[in-house]
């Protein structure tokens, strides 16, 4: 099965789950998310990690939310956690906007695996925790368009083609009416970095787990053959390859770098991978993009470099890992 890692970067899986009895986070009292806390790490101790919010660091915090696996939100919330798995595939976010917001990556579009190992923890865990749920509705959520199956399948694509030719918008445009949302690099009201965009499903309610991945899988295919279409058109421009072996060469020797140009030149440089037009491991540009973050950069650095060297430090990274 193609996996299509010349242009999808990731596939999350993520379940809406709450459990019987609790008001939702925004609206229990210190006590009661106490509990839920409480709940929800006895039923995870014997398989996996658990982590409360509270004994972490602001650098790890923050580092978990630039590498996406956690959102904003679970940073302000009370009594928030997180469940990992040895691999990290697994990341359960606990007290956000839900309970539970159980989440499987995988790297490039492999649905199945990430479906796998999201239905085996939710699975244990349904054992142990009385889940709210409703005969019409589904499982109950803090927000309306996640009732039904609560699930929320999402690809996170490198659409630097459709860009350069000026038909990202009309894409977008035709998809918005297939019942998929497209966002930016960080999810809901965010834009695109380095020409990386998100897709998900909209409807959870109404529609079951099979024919969310059916959608999803089609909308993704859709656009990956479009983006590969693209591609192929601007392979034999001179101008493209120009930029490509700018963007490797400033990457080599920039002695500043600020995240932004730093995501725009490995988007170049990404593409160009991509199409053989330099030899540059694909697998290696990801690992790049997801370590450049501030906090990201310090973790992977084991240094605590103040704000006015963080510039400095992003582009000796690059240059030593490129």
């Amino acid at each position: 099965m193609d996996t299509f890692e010349d242009i999808v970067l990731t596939t999350r899986i993520r379940f809406a789950r709450n459990i019987k009895g609790y008001n939702f986070p925004h609206n229990m009292s210190n006590k009661m998310s106490k509990e839920v806390l409480e709940k929800i790490k006895e039923a995870t101790k014997s398989n996996y990690t658990f982590l409360e919010l509270n004994n972490m660091d602001e650098v790890t915090k923050k580092s978990l939310v630039e590498t996406h696996m956690i959102s904003k939100e679970l940073l302000d919330g009370e009594n928030t956690g997180i469940i990992l798995d040895e691999k990290n595939n697994i990341t359960t976010m606990v007290n956000e906007e839900d309970h539970l917001r159980i989440q499987a990556f995988e790297k490039g579009f492999n649905i199945k695996e990430a479906y796998d190992h999201i239905t085996t923890l939710d699975n244990a865990l349904s054992k142990v925790l009385d889940y709210a749920y409703d005969e019409d509705y589904g499982y109950i959520t803090a927000c309306p368009t996640c009732l039904g199956t609560g699930m929320r399948v999402s690809v996170m694509l490198h659409l630097p083609g459709l860009e350069k030719l000026k038909l990202i918008d009309k894409i977008f445009y035709e998809l918005s009416n297939l019942g998929v949302s497209i966002r930016g690099m960080y999810g809901e009201n965010t834009s695109s970095e380095g020409s990386i965009y998100q897709i998900s499903n909209q409807k959870t309610l109404g529609i079951s787990q099979k024919d969310i991945i059916e959608q999803v899988s089609q909308v993704t295919n859709y656009i990956v053959k479009q983006e590969r279409k693209a591609r192929e058109i601007l392979k034999n421009q001179i101008e493209e390859k120009d930029e490509v072996y700018r963007a490797y060469g400033i990457l080599q020797n920039a002695i500043l770098m600020p995240k932004k140009e730093a995501m725009q030149l490995l988007s170049s440089l990404r593409m160009g991978a991509s199409m053989d037009m330099i030899d540059v491991p694909i697998a290696k540009i990801d690992e790049i993009i997801e370590n450049i973050g501030k906090n990201t950069l310090r973790k992977k650095l084991k240094e605590h470099f103040p704000r006015e060297q963080e510039n400095i430090k992003r582009a000796e990274y690059i240059k030593q890992n490129i």
